[in-house]
């Protein structure tokens, strides 16, 4: 997949991230009368790849621009490229699926382990703490604000411990 194709492709996601921010939450999740914390969460979570994924597309652009007409395309994984879109797409489901039944901080270390190696994240040690540190920080941040995520054994496991 080209460079351009990949822009395209995060264009679309962040042009989705923004509808759900300005029309469909507000109109379809607040309007009727539904918490807007988790919709948010997730969509949040999606901008963050979806960005991510367009600073890769950025950085292969210039790579491509810098070869100039040499036939050089640019390395971001070979034909795992064209996965990587539908992956997240199965990953981030899984994930909110999974969320019911294991809770929010389990279900996001595992998202996060798993899209950091579909990012091509090659530092085990990078991803593990980025897995482990963000979905507690966002837990405590949550619990601070008193809104709530969907709990498992670990949530329960820190109640149990801070009371």
């Amino acid at each position: 997949m080209n460079a351009r194709s990949e822009l395209s492709i995060a264009g679309v996601l962040i042009g989705f991230s923004l509808l759900n921010y300005f029309y469909l939450i507000p109109t379809q999740v607040v309007a009727e009368g539904s918490s807007p914390v988790y919709p948010m969460l997730v969509n949040t979570m999606l901008l963050c790849f979806s960005l991510a994924y367009m600073g890769d597309g950025i950085r292969c652009w210039r790579q491509q621009k810098k070869a100039e007409g040499e036939g050089q395309a640019c390395s971001t994984g070979g034909g795992k490229v064209m996965m990587r879109p539908l992956a997240m797409l199965v990953v981030t489901g899984a994930w909110v699926l999974s969320m019911e039944y294991l809770g929010f901080i389990i279900s996001t270390f595992v998202f996060l382990i798993i899209a950091s190696r579909i990012f091509g994240s090659k530092s085990w040690s990078k991803a593990l703490i980025m897995s482990v540190a963000m979905p507690l920080i966002i837990y405590f941040v949550f619990r601070v604000l008193n809104a709530l995520l969907p709990e498992g054994p670990a949530e329960e496991l820190i109640n149990l411990i801070l009371g």
